[in-house]
C-alpha cells in the first residue's frame, strides 16, 4: 500500500466509512473549491448557504467556483449554522448549503439535511473535527492543516458519500481522482515556511513585511495569504503529495494522545469557568467533546478585548477565531455580498467570542493562567 492509502484508510476506520470514498488534496479549502465547481457544472449558477461566523478561507471556494454566497445565522449554542436561519437562506437558487463543526463536532448536519429541498447539495465543513465524526453530509471536508486536530500544517482531505446523485458524484469523483500532483514550489514552501516564519516573528513589523512578500511569490505558505482577504482562493488544487503527505502520515501514530490532552485542557477549562461571573460557555461545548479551541463569550466587545490583552500577556496564545466575521475580515466585503447587519447574531458573536488553545503545548498550568486571566477581565 503507499502512504496515501494508509491516510485514507485510517480515515475510513475512524469514521466507519469505505477508504475508496476518501480522496487527499492540497488543502481543506481547495477540495472545497474542487467540490462547489462540480456543482456548478452539474447544477449551473446559484447560491451556497453558509455562516459568516468563519474564516474567510472557508468561503472563497464559492467564489472561486463561480457561485454566490447566501448567509444563514449562527446559533449562539453550537456558534455553527442556525437551521431555523435557512428558510430565510434559500432560494430557487440554492445549489448548496455549508454546515460548518465550529472547533469541534457540534453542528447539526441531520436537521440541516432535512431543512432543505431535495437536490440542494448538504457539505459538511469538519476541517475542526478530523476524526471526531462520522460523515452524514452528501460531501464532507476535513482538515490536516495548522491549528487542526493534528498540527501537521497542510493537507486536507474529501469524503464523498457513494449516495450522493449519481451525476454529481461521478463529476466530482473525476476531478478529485485526476487532480495533479504538488508542483515544485508548493514543496519547497512546505518545508521553508516554518523556520522563515519563525525568523519573521523575530524581526516584527519588518520580518511580517518580508514574509508577505515571499508568499506572494510562492515561497512560503501562510494560514491565510494576503490575496484571499480579497476573494481569491489561493493556489492549485493538488492531491497530497510529497512533504505534506508524509507529515500527514507521520503523524497519525499521535492522533490519539493529541485528541485525549485537547479533551483533558477542554475538560479543566470547562470546570474552571462553569460558574465564573460573566464568562459564557455556549452550551453545546459545556459537554465532553474534543476541541481545536476552547470557545468562552464575554459580555462585550471590550470585556473581549480586554481579555484578549490579558492572556496574551500570560503568554496564552489567545484565538481571535472569528473576531470579525469573516476572519480576519475581507478588505472588499461587497464582493461577498456581506451585510453585519443581515446575520445580527452572528456579529454580536463575533464582538465577543475568545478561544483558548488545546494543543498539545498547552499544560495545566497555562490553562490556569488563562482562566485567571479570563476571570480578571470579566
Amino acid at each position: 500500500m503507499s502512504t496515501a492509502d494508509d491516510v485514507r484508510g485510517w480515515l475510513a476506520a475512524r469514521s466507519g466509512t469505505d477508504a475508496d470514498d476518501w480522496f487527499l488534496v492540497s488543502k481543506a479549502r481547495h477540495g472545497l473549491e474542487v467540490l462547489l465547481s462540480a456543482v456548478a457544472a452539474c447544477r449551473g449558477p446559484g447560491t451556497v448557504v453558509t455562516q459568516p461566523f468563519t474564516c474567510i478561507t472557508a468561503v472563497n471556494p464559492i467564489l472561486a467556483a463561480g457561485l454566490t454566497p447566501a448567509w444563514a445565522e449562527t446559533s449562539p449554542a453550537t456558534l455553527s449554522l442556525d437551521v431555523r436561519s435557512l428558510p430565510r437562506a434559500l432560494s430557487p437558487a440554492t445549489r448548496a448549503v455549508v454546515v460548518q463543526h465550529t472547533f469541534g463536532p457540534v453542528a447539526d448536519v441531520s436537521s440541516a439535511r432535512a431543512a432543505v429541498p431535495a437536490g440542494v447539495v448538504i457539505v459538511e465543513d469538519s476541517a475542526h473535527a478530523l476524526g471526531t465524526v462520522s460523515p452524514a453530509a452528501d460531501v464532507s471536508v476535513h482538515s490536516f492543516g495548522l491549528d487542526k486536530m493534528l498540527p501537521t500544517r497542510a493537507g486536507g482531505a474529501v469524503w464523498v458519500n457513494p449516495a450522493i446523485e449519481p451525476a454529481l458524484g461521478g463529476e466530482l469523483i473525476a476531478r478529485l481522482s485526476t487532480l495533479p500532483a504538488p508542483t515544485a514550489l508548493a514543496r519547497v514552501a512546505f518545508r521553508a515556511t516554518p523556520p522563515i516564519r519563525r525568523a519573521a516573528g523575530r524581526l516584527g513589523v519588518a520580518g511580517h513585511a518580508a514574509f508577505d512578500l515571499l508568499a506572494r511569490a510562492g515561497l512560503v505558505d501562510p494560514s491565510i495569504h494576503p490575496a484571499e482577504e480579497r476573494g481569491v482562493n489561493v493556489g492549485p488544487a493538488t492531491a497530497l503529495g510529497g512533504p505534506a503527505l508524509a507529515a500527514v502520515a507521520a503523524s497519525l501514530p499521535r492522533y490519539d494522545s493529541i485528541r485525549a490532552h485537547r479533551r483533558t485542557i477542554a475538560a479543566s477549562y470547562r470546570e474552571a469557568l462553569a460558574r465564573a461571573a460573566r464568562v459564557e460557555i455556549p452550551a453545546a461545548f459545556a459537554r465532553d467533546v474534543p476541541l481545536v479551541r476552547f470557545p468562552v463569550l464575554l459580555r462585550d466587545a471590550e470585556s473581549a478585548s480586554a481579555a484578549f490583552t490579558l492572556l496574551d500577556a500570560a503568554g496564552v496564545e489567545p484565538g481571535d477565531w472569528y473576531r470579525p466575521t469573516l476572519c480576519p475580515g475581507p478588505k472588499d466585503p461587497g464582493r461577498y455580498g456581506y451585510d453585519p447587519a443581515a446575520t445580527p447574531v452572528a456579529t454580536d458573536l463575533s464582538q465577543r467570542v475568545l478561544n483558548l488553545p488545546t494543543a498539545p503545548f498547552v499544560t495545566q498550568e497555562l490553562a490556569r493562567s488563562a482562566v485567571a486571566a479570563l476571570q480578571a477581565a470579566a
